[in-house]
């Protein structure tokens, strides 16, 4: 990881770090945009996430043939983010992971102890509240903002 995210000290305003995903959609980059406004605010370290989603079986591949991640789309979005949290005068990172998306924010926010994790609504019309944002809340260890 690029810099060390401060540790969450409850003296200082809440939040002092924040975990977004971010996956280049419409709904990611709001989250981001939201992100950056909270970070702004309260003059917090924002770590921002592309989780390329593995599902454990996907690593095998078919008949025992390793697939390898899709990463390079979070590599893509490097430059663009970094270049975000530079003009905005952000103090932050980007990280790539691969694994089941939800799981690797909750690991990432545990590991750099943030107050907060934010991501994007599911894009799929029926989905009001999605996969990832269920199963942050389920994991139960630090507020989720869920941005529309």
């Amino acid at each position: 990881m690029e810099a060390d995210a401060p540790q969450g000290d409850r003296r200082q305003p809440w939040p002092a770090s924040i975990v977004v995903g971010i996956d280049g959609s419409r709904t990611g980059w709001r989250a981001f945009s939201a992100a950056l406004g909270v970070a702004n605010r309260y003059k917090a370290f924002v770590r921002a996430c592309y989780v390329a989603h593995m599902p454990a079986t996907a690593e095998m591949g078919v008949f025992g043939v390793a697939v390898p991640p899709v990463l390079d789309e979070g590599e893509d979005l490097r430059d663009e983010v970094n270049k975000e949290l530079a003009e905005a005068g952000i103090p932050g990172d980007f990280v790539v992971l691969k694994g089941d998306v939800a799981h690797e924010l909750e690991a990432v926010a545990e590991d750099c102890h943030a107050d907060i994790i934010v991501v994007g609504r599911s894009q799929h019309p029926a989905l009001h509240l999605g996969g990832v944002p269920r199963k942050l809340l389920a994991l139960g260890h630090r507020p989720v903002l869920v941005v529309p």
